[in-house]
This record gives structure tokens, C-alpha cells and sequence, in this order.
């Protein structure tokens, strides 16, 4: 058995080192934490353009995509990493996906699925599986999914098209 609450990013190597230690190392929004240093993975916390905050993701997808975007900054792109928060969890018989934030406020609205058909103690394969979409003043900014991984997986390009309509134009 493994339980995990929380997670604590180790940092303690870096004491003295001058660089900004914040529940992680703390970096612009280009995963930069100094002049020519970068962080990446769970230990970087950095400044998210779209959510205006500094946000720590704690999956290897995340240190995938963000390796790849400080790679292409260090090589001189000068792009800000922007992604989707995203994470998952399998818990018992629930497969849990989250795409996106959940704001305090936002509305929800069940948009697949029922999350109260069907019995699973009985091997009910179509018990408990629904998509949730969240939306703030009529913008999508989250995506749950519980027992339907695809429909989240597919409904999270809700999200990439209403920040598309938020982004300002790139020349």
C-alpha cells in the first residue's frame, strides 16, 4: 500500500545557492529561476501567463512538456509555458482526470454521463461515470472526468479553444 497526501518538493540542496525557494524553485514563466538557470518537473514553480499565479504540476507529463519548452527557450524561443493544468488519479474503482482549474464560483454542469446511474457494487460497468465542465462568467476553465477517460481527454479541447478567444493576437 501506498499513501501519499501532499507533496513536498526537495529543495533543501539548494539553500545558499541565491536562487528563490518558495514550495518549489521559484521561476518566471519561462521556467527560468535566474539568469541561465532553469527548472523543470515537480520542483519548479512558475509563473503561469494565463492563471496570473505561480503554479507547481506534479506529473511527468508536465516535466515532459516543460523540458521541451525550456529547451526551446534556452535555444532562444522566448516563449512563456502556458499548459493546461492537468492531473490523475485511480482510487479504488474511480478513474479521476482533471483538465484545467476549478475556480471557487465556477458553475458546473454534468455534460456526460450520470453520477448517480447505476450500482457498482454490482459490476455495473456504466455506474458512476460522468464528465463535469466548469465555466467562469461563460468560460470553460475546467474539465472532470470520473470512469471516462477519453470524453474527458476529448472535452478538454474545450479548454484550449476558450483561451484561444481570450489570448491576445500574435503578430
Amino acid at each position: 500500500m501506498v499513501v501519499a497526501i501532499g507533496a513536498a518538493p526537495a529543495t533543501d540542496w539548494l539553500d545558499g545557492s541565491g536562487l528563490s525557494i518558495d514550495n518549489g524553485v521559484v521561476c518566471d514563466s519561462r521556467c527560468r529561476a535566474a539568469e541561465k538557470i532553469y527548472a523543470v518537473g515537480d520542483v519548479a514553480r512558475f509563473h503561469h501567463d494565463r492563471l496570473g499565479t505561480l503554479i507547481r504540476l506534479e506529473n511527468r507529463t508536465n516535466a515532459t512538456e516543460q523540458a521541451a519548452a525550456v529547451a526551446d527557450n534556452i535555444l532562444g524561443a522566448d516563449r512563456p509555458y502556458s499548459p493546461i493544468p492537468y492531473f490523475w488519479t485511480d482510487q479504488f474503482d474511480a478513474k479521476i482526470q482533471v483538465h484545467g482549474t476549478v475556480p471557487i464560483g465556477a458553475d458546473a454542469e454534468i455534460v456526460e454521463g450520470d453520477p448517480s446511474n447505476g450500482d457498482p457494487s454490482n459490476g455495473d460497468p456504466h455506474a458512476r461515470r460522468f464528465v463535469t465542465r466548469y465555466s467562469l462568467d461563460g468560460c470553460v476553465t475546467g474539465i472532470v472526468g470520473w470512469n471516462m477517460p477519453k470524453q474527458t481527454r476529448l472535452r478538454r479541447q474545450e479548454i484550449v479553444d476558450a483561451q484561444a478567444e481570450l489570448a491576445p493576437a500574435v503578430p
